[in-house]
């Protein structure tokens, strides 16, 4: 996510607007821990997909979104929007989400940092990412993925940039089966993502996935969810401690 470097997958994200039941889940989530929240930071928001619904929440939030296409679209819905998390007030949001960006930043301790510089002390941070190198297929080459993480991979990302873990877990455990099964049918030119692969998915397996993920979300899934905060500080006599 360099500063005003255009985007890969457009055409993804204009087939993720068919995913209405997958954005709605994971912002369930997002919201959970947002709500009594007033100072947001949505990073690498994308087309606004998530921005828009803390909107409808009366929730307006900031983005850093480095695509100029994608920037403009945000100004009609963000309060501000930057072109580079070094951009953004320090020590200001009390939530920073990032939804499916981290895989993107070939440093992502630079990235993790500037977050981190950006929250309040006790302030958390909620970030989507997909999991597991072995379900890489054509949509991480076309949408510029660097990485897919695992639990342990985003776990030491995380606690190397400062921050303590609240909970870490799976996501879309169905998802996990399709994108296997992507791969395999790849190879023999059997799939291709689309509008209308998107849709039935979202359409048929979002709702199972969610009610099978509260059995597996500890071992499997399409993504990661982790929510970690900013240590808070206590001042001491001699220096700050964080706890």
């Amino acid at each position: 996510m360099e500063g005003g470097r255009s985007y890969e997958g457009h055409r993804i994200l204009e087939a993720m607007r068919h995913a209405q039941r997958y954005a709605d889940a994971i912002f369930k989530r997002v919201y959970a821990v947002g709500a009594d929240k007033r100072n947001i930071l949505d990073f690498g928001a994308g087309d606004g997909v998530f921005a828009e619904r803390f909107l409808v929440n009366d929730l307006p939030v900031d983005c850093v979104e480095p695509d100029p296409a994608l920037r403009a679209m945000l100004a009609k819905t963000a309060k501000d929007v930057y072109t580079n998390i070094a951009d953004v007030p320090i020590d200001h949001y009390d939530l920073v989400y990032s939804i499916n960006v981290l895989e993107h930043i070939q440093n992502v301790e630079n990235a993790l940092d500037g977050i981190r510089r950006s929250m309040r002390s006790g302030a958390v941070f909620f970030v989507l990412v997909p999991a597991f190198p072995v379900l890489w297929t054509s949509l991480d080459d076309e949408v510029g993925h660097v990485q897919r993480f695992t639990r342990a991979t985003l776990e030491r990302c995380l606690a190397s940039a400062g921050f303590q873990t609240i909970d870490i877990r799976y996501f879309d455990s169905i998802g996990f089966a399709a994108a296997l099964s992507v791969r395999i049918l790849e190879k023999v030119g059997l799939f291709q993502y689309s509008n209308n692969s998107v849709s039935i998915y979202d359409r048929y397996l979002v709702r199972p996935s969610l009610t099978i993920d509260r059995l597996t979300s500890r071992w499997f899934g399409k993504n990661l969810i982790a929510t970690v905060r900013k240590p808070a500080k206590v001042v001491g006599a001699d220096h700050d401690v964080s706890i």
